[in-house]
């Protein structure tokens, strides 16, 4: 809670500057020339040092080592009955999924929705998807399982997460989700979620890194971002295939004298020996970095790229923390649309003094808008993951028997439809999303 409150307390800070302060600070240096030898005064920042350094990678990464520790420590890892009577863990993962995963999907929508210009510059993903994703639930709502089977015999795969791991944690057989499922729904969750949340995850991982490397002065250069990006590369690629080792398709398609099962092992064997030969790769692509600008490359820039690769080190080891690799993202992820907000904000506010209407208070109003935008981010995204709950609360008496599945429809339809929304609100090459990210940098 320390941590958090460091956080939110340095957000809050940058939120009550104004672009101009916040670069007047960092790079109005006093002219003292030996101040002027010992601080680099191109580096800027995305939110604040403190923000960008706990959110892009650093307190996600001391988590995983701790993880890693305990897992090699303690017989079952996670998955320990220690963890499993006690009350800390399941209230850790409810607090996190509701104030950090749940409105990092709603912060999206509030960017995509902010825009005007997303209505007529991407109507697929505006107008079409919504109008898809509300079919497909409608179409689940009026399922029935086959021979009437009801819902509730498979409490497993809801608990299991579907479209969050990709992994379905019951006796390891698709027949027994296609039992409980729609079609559609259990090819969704079980072969297209891994790839699209592997590649997600390593996306938002790389843009962070390229993010914080121009930030701080740094240009790739075409061998360096290969280099750096081929870990990213090799994670995704381990990402899916530890997927469906996990459901093991491998061994349900070719069971005979168990070759399902070497052959598993022998591609999970590969993915890691890639991942490590990336690995070095990224480094020397970083010592390139240095070499070509002369000067070290700060922790800041380096510090997504190693968080990711100490993410999936953790899932190797302890495949029970995989939920933490969404809080990880999650986490890194609020920083872009919070700097968003901030300078939407701050626009207004200086549009509105142009006009002669000048407000006593502007950095008061700016800290209470921020908060309010967070709370706003929890309470609807809240609602929209948990609605079938609220459903259920008040209709007690007599609840659909499919409700529960509906719900898992519900977390499928938001994560796809969130996909594709930040492959449209982080185009860098649109000049406004450029502007409406790196506006307080400008002069």
């Amino acid at each position: 809670m320390t941590t958090l409150s460091i956080v939110v307390g340095e957000w809050l800070h940058a939120a009550d500057r104004s672009p101009h302060q916040i670069k007047g600070r960092r790079l109005g240096r006093r002219s003292d020339k030996k101040s002027d030898k010992k601080t680099d005064t191109t580096r800027k920042y995305l939110i604040s040092p403190t923000v960008d350094a706990v959110c892009g990678g650093s307190l996600s990464l001391v988590i995983a080592i701790l993880v890693i520790a305990y897992s090699s420590a303690v017989p079952g890892g996670l998955s320990s009955d220690l963890l499993k009577t006690g009350i800390l863990f399941p209230l850790l993962y409810l607090l996190t999924d509701f104030l950090i995963n749940i409105p990092h999907f709603m912060a999206s929508y509030r960017v995509l929705y902010s825009r005007p210009s997303s209505f007529r510059k991407h109507p697929g993903v505006t107008i079409a998807g919504p109008i898809i994703g509300i079919a497909f639930l409608v179409y689940v709502g009026c399922w029935t399982p086959p021979g009437n089977t009801p819902a509730s015999l498979a409490p497993d795969l809801v608990e299991a997460d579907l479209v969050e791991t990709g992994v379905v944690e019951t006796d390891g057989s698709v027949a027994t989700a296609a039992a409980t499922q729609p079609t559609s729904m259990l090819f969704l969750s079980l072969y297209v979620a891994p790839i699209v949340l592997g590649w997600h995850y390593v996306g938002q991982s790389w843009g962070t890194t390229a993010c914080f490397a121009f930030l701080s002065g740094f240009r790739m250069s075409v061998t360096q971002r290969r280099l750096i990006r081929s870990g990213f590369y090799a994670l995704f690629a381990y990402h899916v295939v530890w997927a469906f080792s996990s459901m093991q398709l491998l061994q349900t398609w070719y069971p005979e004298q168990q070759a399902g099962e070497y052959m598993n092992v022998a591609v999970m064997s590969t993915c890691r020996v890639v991942v490590l030969a990336c690995f070095a790769l990224g480094i020397f692509g970083f010592f390139q970095m240095a070499r070509d600008h002369q000067k070290r490359v700060p922790a800041l820039v380096w510090l997504p790229w190693l968080a990711t690769f100490s993410w999936y080190v953790m899932v190797d080891i302890s495949p029970a923390s995989f939920f933490l690799l969404q809080i990880f993202h999650a986490l890194q992820y609020l920083m872009f649309p919070a700097r968003v907000e901030i300078n939407h904000y701050v626009e207004r506010e200086q549009g509105e003094r142009e006009q002669g209407e000048d407000k006593q208070g502007e950095r008061g109003y700016l800290r209470f808008h921020m908060i309010a935008y967070y709370l706003a981010l929890v309470v609807v995204g809240l609602f929209a993951f948990e609605w079938t709950q609220v459903l259920e609360w008040t209709l007690v008496k007599n609840p659909p028997s499919n409700l529960v599945i509906l719900g898992t429809a519900t977390m499928v339809v938001i994560n796809l439809h969130h996909y594709f929304i930040d492959a449209v609100i982080w185009k860098i090459r649109d000049p406004e999303v450029r502007h409406s990210i790196f506006g307080h940098l400008e002069s």
